[in-house]
């Protein structure tokens, strides 16, 4: 069986020692900023307010959230940000979810780290984490889960669900995904990325990997805050150390695909596809697994068909089928619109490119 595992979502609450002093003077510029977001985006409801904290380059959202006042993402990380401590025990005053793009990339222990210095440097030292949420993900070529699904699971979940694309099933999931333990999907990720085209870069992962791209299914669990307190999970260093057991616990217990070999569910014989499932875990290294350029440039290619229909809709309205023509009026208009908006192509695709690489703004020496 071709396989390849990975953390594919991790969330994490984080308190700091002294936070509202030693944070003072940031959740003031936050506060500021986030005015000019709102103010900034009256006339344009696509603007992103671009803002740098410690040479890591985010847009901040111009509203918040319950409990969190400062809503902040780059190609990394989501940071959501209390303007004040709450003194409810489950809410600690930054909370962060590193994205899949920089778990395939790079993995966890290294994605943490960059995050990790970030908050200490920003905000002093971490005093408490929790994770609340971990996607442990396992991409399979050409096996078949889907099978007699109706009578081939056992487990301790509740629930299952079964979905189509026309007559064919694309997905089950087990348990709820408003529950704070478990939630399992078991579905066709080739299906996914080709109905939405984003994230192409799986098919250089797959291809690697002598993975079939057209048929590549996923078992995927995320876990909960709930289910991690009960084996007290609660630090990113406790959640690598007991990856193993986590999978093994999903997929030994929680639940089991099995063959009806018998009548009675508990003298059936385990899945043989499942059993090797079971073992996806036991050698896992949290590395990364493409490089993040090859992953910024899939992604650009996903960006063409919307530019093409961009652009032949505007030469529609020029009434020119002259490509160069066309090329030529719309370079013309473009550096009009940015000159209007005080701006400059430069300016703006070097903000694209802090928030894309590394997180980082390219300091001018």
């Amino acid at each position: 069986m071709n396989y390849i595992s990975n953390i594919d979502t991790i969330c994490v609450l984080v308190d700091t020692e002294n936070y509202e002093q030693e944070a003072e003077h940031i959740l003031k510029y936050l506060e500021k900023e986030k005015e000019n977001a709102k103010l900034y985006s009256l006339d344009n409801a696509t603007y992103k307010h671009l803002i740098n904290i410690n040479d890591m380059s985010f847009t901040l959202s111009a509203n918040g959230k319950k409990g969190y006042a400062y809503l902040l993402q780059n190609n990394g990380f989501q940071v959501d940000i209390a303007q004040y401590k709450s003194k409810l025990k489950n809410y600690l005053p930054i909370q962060i979810r590193i994205s899949s793009e920089y778990l395939w990339a790079y993995g966890l222990s290294y994605s943490w780290s960059i995050i990790y210095n970030w908050i200490v440097e920003t905000f002093g030292n971490i005093i408490n984490e929790k994770v609340f949420r971990l996607d442990l993900c396992c991409h399979i070529a050409n096996i078949d889960f889907i099978k007699d699904s109706e009578i081939s699971y056992k487990g301790d979940f509740k629930k299952r669900q079964v979905f189509h694309t026309g007559n064919n099933i694309n997905a089950l999931t087990f348990g709820s995904r408003k529950s704070k333990n478990i939630y399992c999907r078991i579905y066709n990720k080739s299906l996914e990325i080709q109905e939405v085209r984003h994230k192409t870069w799986f098919y250089e992962i797959w291809k690697n990997n002598s993975m079939d791209i057209k048929n590549v299914w996923n078992v995927e669990f995320e876990i909960k805050s709930e289910f991690l307190r009960k084996f007290n999970i609660n630090t990113i260093n406790e959640v690598l150390e007991h990856l193993q057991d986590l999978w093994k616990y999903c997929t030994n217990k929680w639940i089991i695909k099995i063959d009806r070999t018998n009548t009675r569910v508990e003298r059936c014989n385990i899945n043989k596809d499942w059993l090797e499932i079971q073992n996806t875990y036991n050698n896992f290294s949290s590395c990364g697994l493409i490089e993040k350029q090859k992953q910024i440039n899939a992604d650009a290619k996903i960006l063409i068909p919307n530019i093409v229909g961009s652009i032949t809709s505007y030469s529609a309205r020029k009434n020119n089928v002259n490509i160069d023509d066309v090329f030529s009026i719309l370079y013309r208009d473009i550096k009009n619109y940015l000159s209007n908006k005080n701006t400059s192509f430069e300016t703006e695709v070097n903000n694209k490119l802090a928030f894309l690489h590394d997180c980082e703004v390219k300091k001018n020496e």
